[in-house]
């Protein structure tokens, strides 16, 4: 979260000499914190504000993890990975992965109940390293480990864990999401339960609050889960366990803005106290699953050797980062970078409305553009996987997963198109370059030109239909 909102937490917390130790505080003195039930906002803001503040830090927390989680899960694999373990690091991608596209949903409601309480989008959040007192823990992109698992475990767990796991395993797994500093992990769960209570106190929020009629441009599971039955994603593999479906709630009532915070946070958590039936029924189970299993002591190796924290070419790598110097790397480390934020652009483009009739049409075609976008990224990164980090050749590049300069959004139908497209063009620049074009990935970098083309093409007649609306001009730039 921005390091600019830091100085507002301090209202949440009673006073602790942990503070002059360490940043971090554990998350469940949240709900005992000084404002939990007090009569008045913390300073500074009314209770609106201090719920769009804390749906905002959801949000920032929601894409941090998905993020996260995607590197993780594209970690896993490769020709390393002995033939009597290739099925189940296969079954285990498919978690990590499946985990990534439902904080894609969680994301997404967070933004539909920030809709509902009439406030912009919040889909920014900080570059790596960071940390923030209601982070879970720092920031950092980082290959598949025992470790990394433990931390994601923590983050996702309930109040009170299930019976199954003994003292001495969940000791083993916070002594490892710790590390040698012994951080304090925070848990997602206490968040959602400030916000839940705080959206469900009409002494706090006044119905007048809400703003029903965002609810058509509130984004819906029939746009983002296509493509799922209940309970499965489709693309299973085979003897793996059905996973819940991804969650995109909306928003008309105050009932509705409390049920889907809530299924998101159970969505993370465990929900029983007891041994889950099916082990893959929240995030917190099938992260222990794949944990278990998992290979211990470097017995055998189930993830490719990627880097943490990698970064473009640009500005020299900070502490704690990863430089790609290799110049073909390079490139594609700019090109995803300009994926990532597109598919960003157009989550923010499915949530305005186009002021006509034809607003289902259009969201369906930037819903569309979206999906691709995530299958793009996903294949840009096993490209850049191909390539070395750097001349010593021991690490593979990696998707590095860094944010734009800026996400301040456009004003109008007409802008967002102008947007797209000129993302378009700046990819097709680099796509075009002839260390590209002459290089191994020469087919695939012409196959995303054509897809972009194509592309570029539908989303020039909105552009032109939306600057007849508008009287707006629209750039005239090639993609």
């Amino acid at each position: 979260m921005r390091a600019r909102n830091e100085r507002y937490l301090a209202s949440l917390f009673p006073t602790s000499p942990k503070l002059a130790i360490s940043p971090k505080i554990e998350m469940t003195m949240l709900p005992a914190a000084k404002h939990a039930g007090s009569e008045s906002p913390p300073p500074e803001f009314t209770w609106r504000e201090f719920a769009v503040f804390l749906l905002t830090t959801a949000a920032e927390i929601e894409h941090s993890l998905m993020v996260q989680y995607l590197y993780a899960g594209w970690s896993l694999g490769g020709a390393q990975v002995p033939e009597e373990h290739q099925e189940a690091v296969t079954k285990w991608r498919q978690i990590i992965l499946g985990i990534a596209k439902e904080e894609m949903g969680h994301l997404v409601t967070v933004q539909n109940v920030i809709r509902f309480l009439g406030a912009p989008l919040a889909l920014d959040r900080e570059d790596y390293p960071w940390d923030s007192v209601l982070a879970p823990y720092p920031f950092a992109l980082e290959r598949l480990t025992r470790t990394t698992l433990a931390k994601y475990i923590v983050t996702e767990s309930p109040e009170t864990w299930p019976d199954d796991v003994s003292v001495g395993e969940r000791k083993e797994i916070e002594r490892l999401a710790a590390g040698p500093d012994e951080q304090k992990i925070n848990r997602v769960g206490a968040l959602y339960k400030k916000l839940i209570e705080l959206i469900g106190d009409p002494s706090k929020l006044a119905a007048s609050e809400f703003h029903p009629e965002s609810y058509p441009t509130q984004s819906s599971w029939d746009e983002y889960a296509r493509g799922y039955g209940k309970g499965a994603r489709g693309s299973s593999v085979a003897g793996t366990t059905k996973t819940p479906d991804v969650l995109v709630m909306r928003a008309a009532s105050r009932a509705d803005a409390v049920a889907a915070l809530s299924a998101v946070a159970e969505q993370g958590e465990a929900p029983d106290k007891t041994a889950a039936q099916d082990d893959e029924s929240s995030h917190f189970r099938r992260f222990l699953t794949v944990f278990r299993h998992f290979p211990k002591d470097g017995a055998w190796e189930a993830t490719i050797p990627v880097p943490s924290n990698p970064v473009a070419p640009g500005l020299p790598a900070a502490k704690g980062q990863s430089q790609i110097e290799d110049d073909l790397a390079g490139l594609w480390a700019n090109i995803f970078n300009i994926r990532y934020r597109m598919l960003l652009s157009y989550l923010a483009h499915s949530h305005t409305s186009s002021g006509e009739g034809a607003l289902t049409r259009r969201q369906g075609v930037v819903i569309n553009r979206m999906f691709a976008e995530m299958y793009t990224l996903r294949a840009v990164a096993a490209v850049l996987s191909r390539h070395p980090l750097n001349a010593a050749g021991e690490q593979r590049a990696a998707a590095p997963f860094q944010m734009p300069y800026s996400l301040q959004l456009p004003d109008s139908d007409a802008a967002f198109w102008r947007l797209h497209i000129d993302l378009l063009a700046a990819c097709r620049t680099l796509l075009k370059d002839p260390r590209i074009a002459l290089g191994t990935d020469a087919e695939y970098a012409a196959t995303l030109l054509s897809l972009d083309a194509t592309a570029a093409e539908e989303m020039r007649l909105y552009a032109d239909a939306a600057t007849v609306r508008t009287g707006h001009r629209r750039s005239t730039g090639a993609a």
